[in-house]
């Protein structure tokens, strides 16, 4: 099957519209999980950055109750445990960049959402392209502020990354990820701005690489 690719300028508009005539489509949340689940797996685990991306311009172009139409839909996802994800491999399991995830290392992967992926892209290299500090604000801020059109939805997202920070036998994260978690989860919960989140949890990542480059250990 040859390789799914994102076009080089995507109609976000257009995809953002038609995502959300999906789900005003259904009548019900569990029926709106289902559209997100649907455009997810229609995009696949190689495209799931364009999904992340896909949420982030729903917020870009919504209007206040296309958020909360959104929002409301994956707080539902959240709350059952259906939260639109990919896999990406648990720490000792292989490499990242050009990883198939249909052989055995799939049993050694696991979840992440669109905002714990943001997290990981930003310092692990798990896309064809390298996450930059400002482009990861960008995005993180976006999704931030769609999620948190509905106040049940942010503080499900809160619970599960502190859940997966504090999760030792997890597997996805070292402790520079989780950090890295800890802090939006954290800034997040405090009410900080979304922008003011995000520059928080860049700046951790931008203080570890220095610590890094200086051979000093991450605590």
């Amino acid at each position: 099957m040859a390789e799914r690719i994102l076009k080089a300028e995507p109609d976000w508009f257009g995809a953002a519209q038609a995502l959300v005539e999906g789900l005003q489509a259904q009548s019900t949340l569990d029926g709106r999980v289902d559209v997100l689940e649907r455009v997810c797996l229609d995009l696949g685990e190689a495209l799931y950055p364009g999904f992340a991306k896909l949420l982030a311009a729903v917020d870009h172009f919504g209007d206040h109750d296309v958020k909360v139409l959104v929002a409301d839909a994956l707080a539902q996802a959240l709350l059952t445990a259906r939260l639109p994800s990919t896999r990406l491999p648990a720490w000792g399991a292989g490499g990242f960049a050009g990883l198939g995830l249909d052989g055995p290392l799939r049993t050694n992967s696991r979840n992440v959402g669109p905002l714990e992926f943001l997290c990981v892209w930003l310092v692990r290299d798990v896309s064809d392209e390298a996450l930059g500090g400002e482009a990861f604000e960008t995005a993180a801020t976006y999704l931030i502020d769609l999620v948190s059109a509905s106040p049940r939805a942010a503080a499900l997202y809160v619970d599960k990354l502190r859940a997966d920070a504090g999760d030792p036998t997890e597997g996805l994260h070292n402790a520079q990820t989780r950090r890295l978690i800890e802090t939006l989860a954290e800034r997040w919960a405090a009410g900080d701005a979304p922008a003011e989140v995000a520059r928080a949890v860049a700046r951790t990542a931008e203080a570890d690489r220095g610590a890094a480059r200086w051979g000093l250990p991450l605590r």
